[in-house]
């Protein structure tokens, strides 16, 4: 495979890219429902997942919340909300909630620490940035996980009061980091969240494939400049 060139910097989502390697989050967690076989139908979890999604940020996540809290936080709204709904059947909200919290973690950090050495490789060779749709509290995650030292400059939509798919949350990257979007590859797991801003700011764009949340297929004839299905590919492109 070619590699690109002329590339200066490479700015990363995280959620869905680094810490699930293209699985998306409503499908990582509803395959831990399956594992820990917790008996509710998935269109009613995904119901579950929206409701957490939208009230997460209401809670009291603070700058020093850790990804196991906020996880945690997520899947006991979750629970509460299917238990409220009667969408489920006779479980235990703490329990359920420890048990998928622990197989999600789990997988999280396997991820992530098989990713440790391509980030690490393309660390020596390019800047890097990490831009995501968070809550604060990104800085802390990094850390948690040992990617500390890795990126460069770490854009979180909470603090920087963008939220993609405004392209504007990829520029404050590219300002921060004194880069020109022509030598600058958006590597991300979302066509419209991280694609196809890309592309809106002219700059290159690796795309991750993997369970979305939306069929996706309908925006494979755009013009991602690469695609791949694993993070370790991009020793190969880059």
């Amino acid at each position: 495979m070619n590699k690109m060139e002329n590339i200066k910097g490479v700015l990363f989502d995280f959620g869905g890219t680094i810490d699930t390697n293209g699985i998306h989050w409503s499908e990582m967690i509803w395959m831990a429902y399956e594992t820990n076989k917790i008996a509710v139908k998935k269109a009613n979890y995904l119901k579950s997942y929206i409701y957490a999604e939208r009230n997460l940020s209401t809670r009291n996540i603070s700058e020093t919340t850790t990804f196991y809290e906020t996880l945690s936080c997520k899947l006991n709204l979750q629970l509460q909300f299917l238990h409220r709904e009667k969408y489920s059947g006779n479980i235990n909200i703490e329990t359920e909630a420890k048990l998928l919290l622990d197989t999600c973690y789990e997988q999280v950090k396997s991820n992530i620490n098989s990713k440790k050495d391509v980030l690490l490789y393309l660390k020596n060779k390019y800047v890097l940035g990490l831009v995501s749709n968070f809550y604060g509290n990104l800085n802390t995650v990094v850390n948690e996980f040992g990617l500390q030292g890795i990126f460069t400059e770490i854009i979180d939509s909470q603090i920087h009061g963008l939220r993609k798919p405004d392209p504007m949350l990829w520029q404050v990257a590219l300002k921060l980091l004194d880069l020109q979007a022509e030598e600058t590859v958006i590597v991300g797991d979302s066509y419209i969240n991280d694609i196809a801003p890309a592309k809106y700011l002219d700059c290159k764009a690796i795309w991750l494939k993997g369970k979305s949340w939306n069929d996706q297929h309908q925006f494979e004839h755009f013009s991602a400049d690469r695609i791949i299905y694993t993070l370790n590919e991009l020793q190969e492109i880059l």
